[in-house]
């Protein structure tokens, strides 16, 4: 039972990671969050069954289409609900990501309807015992697709043009413009790649928790929980932050209950918060006075 246990913690653990380094993303480079990022989850996996289900198309072309449609969805939250508000020096951005995923949420709802729907995969129809243990391709698959990307978005950073802006930006907005850096451009790249990366995930967890409107609200939270705990800027914290929040919630679900697994998860946040406030794997920030 308890190898089983760790290889769902795993599969959920890699996704919290790649929907918490979205949030490291758009926070590093914009000092704000996206309070829809567990919305842009749900709309990756609507979207995906809508075209792969629905309509019948190929899933490569499915898949396609959705991550263009997740990039232009975090675009528009970062023109319509960020940057008139980062101009203005107002914090009102949080209310108004949090307004826009609500409203995603509930259109999702009129039009995909309120019931949740499997998402058929070849990969999750017959588990293979492993360590005694059945489990089934897909929740091996998941981690991996979830490591690869988080590698290629850490290469990303450092080999890329525009990964290079988005560090430049992260560091200085002053500085990065007298470098010739557009920062209103680089902020919303890292809002298209952040929605990018938690339409990923959605799509990835859909065989394994079905497709629903409402799928992403808990998947969003606990992916900043682990943004919490691992270290709002430390993209490596927050990796292993992860995968051992998923481990723990797959031990603790197994052998408590799901009940309990919320009380312990959340419980966990609020004791980081009180001993590190800047997370396991961050660095406090030193202010002049």
């Amino acid at each position: 039972m308890l190898a089983q246990l760790l290889f769902s913690g795993l599969a959920l653990g890699s996704m919290y990671a790649l929907v918490a380094l979205g949030y490291n993303i758009t926070y590093a480079t914009s000092k704000t969050v996206n309070f829809s990022q567990g919305q842009s989850v749900m709309v990756g996996a609507v979207v995906a069954y809508t075209l792969y289900v629905g309509a019948g198309w190929p899933f490569p072309l499915a898949l396609a289409v959705t991550l263009v449609a997740l990039a232009v969805l975090g675009l528009l939250v970062e023109r319509i609900a960020v940057r008139p508000f980062l101009r203005s020096a107002s914090i009102a951005w949080l209310l108004a990501t949090i307004a826009l995923g609500i409203i995603a949420e509930n259109v999702a709802m009129l039009v995909f309807g309120k019931d949740a729907r499997a998402f058929p995969s070849a990969l999750a129809t017959r588990p293979w015992i492993i360590f005694g243990a059945g489990v089934y391709p897909h929740e091996l698959l998941v981690p991996v697709v979830g490591i690869a990307l988080m590698v290629a978005v850490e290469l990303g950073f450092r080999r890329t043009l525009a990964g290079k802006a988005l560090r430049a930006v992260a560091f200085s907005h002053e500085a990065a413009g007298l470098m010739g850096i557009d920062v209103n451009r680089t902020i919303t790249l890292a809002y298209a790649l952040s929605s990018l990366l938690a339409g990923v995930a959605g799509v990835l967890l859909a065989p394994l928790l079905n497709v629903s409107a409402t799928m992403g609200t808990t998947i969003g939270l606990k992916a900043f929980a682990v943004a919490i705990i691992g270290g709002m800027e430390s993209p490596r914290g927050i990796i292993v932050a992860g995968f051992a929040y998923g481990i723990f919630e797959a031990v603790v679900a197994g052998y408590l209950g799901t009940g309990v697994r919320e009380i312990l998860g959340f419980g966990l946040v609020i004791v980081v918060l009180l001993l590190r406030p800047w997370g396991l794997f961050g660095a406090p920030t030193l202010r002049r006075v």
